[in-house]
């Protein structure tokens, strides 16, 4: 019986020890992407017979984050600005574009409020639902369009009518799925997931107040497995992670 035990208690901690020593990678990812990048996940860590971890939340955060921590292998922010404002840190090496994204202004499903334009983001008749410039992507975004719209005073005025205020994409999604508002600024790719398509319509920008936002994935300075993390990077920027990326909204 001993015997039997003093197996089984090898057999686990050689089981173990071999769980332990595949490679763990650490994926700081901006919301909006979360599901392209998961899918693209589990192809690589098959491949690498490895483990990758995805620390999801507002793109600023996220930074935050691993420059505190630094600790972790791959940065995917909702926009590319991140990338371009925190390079003197020294913490993002090389860059992989995947695709962009663009902001649009979502309504109930079949806008039964009759919005517009960004004006009706003043309407105290509407509820409004936007994100925090400081945390997501999706609200630094927001602040810029509507800045260049109508001026510094239109943003407050619009930020003073909003009756929430999110700390990324996903809080605004949820916000419009139990009707709890009428109108936002989001990212574009998430209305059309299947979880959100029967709540929520959107109205397109003029390219000139919402330009496109390029999605590039960053490689860490501090990664302790460059090598899977850049072979991530490549396999995003293929014909078929372009084609996962298409297929969440992603162009």
């Amino acid at each position: 019986m001993k015997k039997i035990l003093f197996t089984l208690l090898t057999l686990l901690y050689a089981l173990t020890s071999f769980a332990q020593e595949k490679p763990t990678l650490l994926f700081y990812c901006g919301i909006t992407m979360v599901k392209p990048i998961k899918e693209m996940a589990k192809i690589i860590e098959k491949k690498h017979n490895c483990i990758i971890q995805i620390s999801q939340g507002g793109s600023e955060d996220l930074y935050d984050s691993l420059k505190y921590s630094q600790k972790g292998d791959l940065y995917l922010p909702g926009s590319d600005s991140y990338r371009k404002n925190n390079l003197k840190d020294g913490f993002l090496l090389d860059a992989q574009y995947i695709g962009y994204n663009q902001a649009v202004i979502f309504v109930q499903k079949g806008n039964p409020k009759q919005i517009k334009s960004l004006d009706d983001l003043t309407n105290k008749n509407n509820s409004v639902m936007l994100c925090d410039p400081n945390s997501g992507s999706i609200g630094r975004v927001t602040k810029l369009i509507l800045t260049k719209y109508k001026g510094e005073d239109f943003f407050f005025k619009v930020y003073d009518n909003a009756s929430q205020i999110g700390t990324d994409s996903r809080n605004i999604n949820k916000a419009f799925i139990e009707k709890k508002i009428d109108v936002s600024i989001n990212w574009r790719a998430s209305a059309s997931w299947s979880e959100n398509a029967n709540y929520i319509d959107t109205i397109d920008l003029n390219e000139s107040l919402a330009p496109k936002k390029n999605l590039v994935i960053n490689l860490l300075s501090f990664s302790q497995h460059k090598d899977i993390a850049k072979d991530f990077m490549q396999f995003a920027a293929s014909q078929e992670g372009k084609a996962i990326m298409k297929k969440y909204g992603f162009l």
